[in-house]
């Protein structure tokens, strides 16, 4: 159900936070385009594309669960300030080696791989600093508003990003997200998190990730949905890897890429301007699931159209459907994990749910260079869509709400 409600706009630290998060947002928007170009420029292979995401989505895998624990022990807010600190001067470290004579690929790889073990102490850490800052019942109100703050800036980010691809300043697109890093930096340094409890440090890191993984596959609907995510996201992920070799398939080269990614910049924008202003009290697991579904639909969609502009409208629909699932399916996820557990629980789901992006975007680079992109999208739609349908099956999960007390919630 929703809700009207403006209360969060008088919290001043969430404010803070808001802005910061839409910084490094426009950054990572204009960033994407840049680097992904800079790739093809050099390459021309959309399998070293596939290889740098499959790297740094790895990288942050093997080690989600330090991260995790690290959260809980010491101050996110730090965290996340020499996270942002580090991932800028990495940023300028790939601008420095795209101007040398020879782009040697696997230093462009090691970048990757530090960006991922950076990342996943830095996503848990912001997550959590999230939770200290807003009211429970304005998880997906402050989930949405963050949401408005990245699909912005996917709407202007692409546009800059490819403006200066085109004008051959694609280093220039690179280096800007060095500086919103340094920004983001500014904004958290004001923002007062409350007094971070520090975990008891005398138990063993092992005994922190044991009990995390207990908590997670003794709480049903969290190991169910985790589950469901991993197959969503690969689908989702592949997809999205497709999108700059989908653009050179018709031929409209960086500007097309561009276009694509402002249309799902769009559509997240309208989405989540909605549920900023409007709350969901009691947002359910069986919403992500029927969300996922038509999302499956849309994008197998997108692999049987050829034409421009009814391409664009699918992808902002994309947009939409995939702001609606980063508002729910959180929320939920946040209402049920104790805080005390929060990092490391929460590090064992972004291992299963995020596990199988770099794996699919790594078989989708491969399978473009004997195939095409329409077929990834369409294989993808297909995978969202069983998925959706095979957990939906689930009496539990449809049930959620009334059996929660006795079935929901490890204890």
């Amino acid at each position: 159900m929703l809700k009207g409600n403006l209360e969060i706009f008088k919290n001043k630290n969430f404010l803070l936070y808001w802005f910061s998060a839409w910084f490094t947002s426009l950054g990572d928007s204009i960033f994407i385009i840049g680097l992904s170009w800079l790739l093809i420029e050099k390459t021309g292979s959309p399998l070293v594309v596939g290889t740098y995401l499959f790297i740094v989505g790895i990288s942050k895998l093997i080690f989600i669960l330090i991260g995790g624990i690290i959260t809980d022990r010491f101050d996110a807010k730090y965290l996340m300030i020499y996270s942002n600190i580090i991932r800028a001067f990495l940023i300028l470290m790939l601008v420095g080696i795209s101007f040398t004579d020879h782009f040697y690929v696997w230093v462009v790889y090691g970048i990757g791989a530090i960006f991922g073990v950076v990342d996943s102490v830095a996503e848990p850490a912001a997550i959590s600093c999230r939770t200290r800052i807003v009211k429970k019942e304005q998880y997906t109100q402050s989930m949405s508003l963050l949401m408005i703050a990245s699909n912005v800036s996917a709407v202007i980010g692409p546009m800059i990003g490819a403006g200066l691809v085109a004008i051959g300043n694609t280093q220039i697109a690179i280096l800007i997200n060095a500086l919103t890093f340094i920004l983001s930096v500014l904004f958290l340094a004001k923002v007062s998190f409350g007094e971070f409890k520090k975990e008891d440090t005398k138990t063993s890191m092992l005994k922190d990730v044991q009990e995390g993984f207990h908590y997670f596959t003794h709480t049903p609907i969290i190991l169910t949905m985790a589950i469901f995510a991993f197959f969503a996201n690969a689908a989702v992920g592949a997809a999205l890897l497709s999108i700059p070799f989908l653009a050179e398939e018709m031929n409209l080269g960086v500007k097309g890429f561009g276009l694509m990614n402002t249309a799902i910049g769009v559509g997240s924008a309208i989405g989540a301007l909605i549920f900023s202003v409007w709350s969901i009290r009691k947002p359910k697991p069986y919403m992500t699931l029927l969300t996922c579904f038509f999302q499956g639909i849309v994008i197998l969609m997108i692999g049987f159209t050829e034409n421009l502009w009814l391409i664009i409208i699918l992808f902002a629909l994309l947009g939409m459907h995939e702001m609606a699932v980063n508002v729910i399916a959180p929320s939920v996820n946040h209402s049920i994990i104790p805080k005390k557990l929060f990092g490391r629980v929460i590090s064992v789901m972004i291992l299963v749910m995020s596990g199988s992006v770099p794996i699919s975007q790594a078989i989708a680079g491969w399978a473009m260079e004997w195939s095409s992109p329409a077929a990834i999208f369409i294989g993808g739609g297909l995978i969202e869509m069983l998925a959706a349908a095979v957990i939906f099956c689930f009496p539990f999960v449809r049930t959620y709400e009334m059996t929660k007390s006795s079935k929901g919630i490890a204890t």
